[in-house]
């Protein structure tokens, strides 16, 4: 079976491999846990397990649905500026799984964040959910449960995927020819998600952290003039604005714990523990919450340039 490369996913594996002993795989799931921990990975190897021709995983079926070629095996994900998944796009998986497969056992359909789907696409799914045809299995992948209608959530089986252990992180980048440091830092950064350290280390984020850090944390005379916030932040308010809380989360969790183990910031630490007693906890609390709100208000639309200078103020009181 092809599950071997999933790491960290333990209890969702077991389950799944019994399921395919038992021949019981069939029906709606739902993979439900963070970013980048292997969901996706883990509904395309099931996909594959359940049609796969051999037992060495390298059949012409598992080829296929390797390349996205497989006439029988669906990945659907949000499309658009709005990034959501529409009802059209649903009304084309309702009517392919009208259909008999054409070479696969089971026809599968994966629906990656499916938190995304218009909530009008949510209902025209239910009846299909419920009563898939047989051989046709339906995968929902998600990260935030919340965005999924309760009637749709209760015509699934459950499977929960965890955040990865920082040393399981570190292990797997260091095969990725990550270099010691890098590992170290990504894997600390990366909040429990593979794919999340990889994509940090392909945004250059370290270089954009310390600009930013610089610029709003240890420049107090420059903090809080508005071609420092514009200088800093117009390329991509939010992503930056992620970059200052984790900061000041990386502040407290010092102040509460007095080491540096669930640092995000590792690389930093001197700085981190030398400023951190600088700050009362009830302090960097009300400064969290101000980058909170700021983040929700450049969400909302509202104008950036105000919402960040009313932080930056508000950073500043005592």
């Amino acid at each position: 079976m092809s599950f071997e490369k999933i790491i960290g996913q333990d209890a969702a594996i077991k389950a799944i491999k019994n399921m395919i002993a038992q021949d019981q795989v069939r029906g709606t799931y739902l993979f439900l846990g963070p970013d980048g921990v292997g969901k996706r990975t883990t509904a395309i190897s099931l996909a594959k397990a359940v049609n796969c021709e051999s037992t060495d995983c390298n059949c012409t079926s598992c080829k296929k649905i390797d390349s996205g070629n497989h006439p029988d095996v669906f990945l659907i994900s949000p499309e658009g500026a709005s990034y959501s998944i529409k009802i059209s796009r649903i009304r084309e998986i309702i009517y392919e799984a009208s259909l008999k497969p054409y070479e696969a056992r089971k026809r599968a359909f994966i629906i990656n964040d499916a938190e995304t789907m218009t909530e009008e696409a949510q209902n025209a799914f239910l009846k299909l959910l419920e009563e898939p045809p047989k051989n046709h299995i339906l995968i929902l992948t998600s990260s935030n449960m919340a965005g999924i209608l309760p009637t749709v959530i209760s015509r699934c089986k459950m499977l929960k995927f965890n955040k990865l252990a920082q040393s399981m992180i570190q292990e797997f980048l260091r095969s990725r020819n990550f270099d010691e440091g890098q590992a170290i830092l990504y894997s600390h950064m990366a909040m429990g998600s593979i794919g999340r350290a990889i994509e940090l280390k392909e945004m250059d984020i370290i270089s954009r952290r310390d600009e930013i850090i610089n610029n709003f944390f240890f420049r107090k005379s420059a903090i809080f003039r508005e071609n420092v916030l514009r200088g800093s932040m117009e390329d991509d308010v939010e992503e930056e604005l992620h970059i200052l809380l984790y900061w000041y989360r990386d502040l407290l969790v010092y102040g509460f714990t007095n080491t540096e183990e669930e640092l995000l910031n590792i690389d930093r630490h001197n700085e981190i523990s030398s400023y951190a007693g600088r700050f009362s906890k009830k302090k960097l609390q009300r400064d969290i919450t101000s980058i909170l709100k700021t983040i929700e208000l450049v969400r909302a639309n509202v104008n950036p340039k105000s919402a960040l200078f009313n932080m930056a103020v508000e950073l500043k009181r005592g």
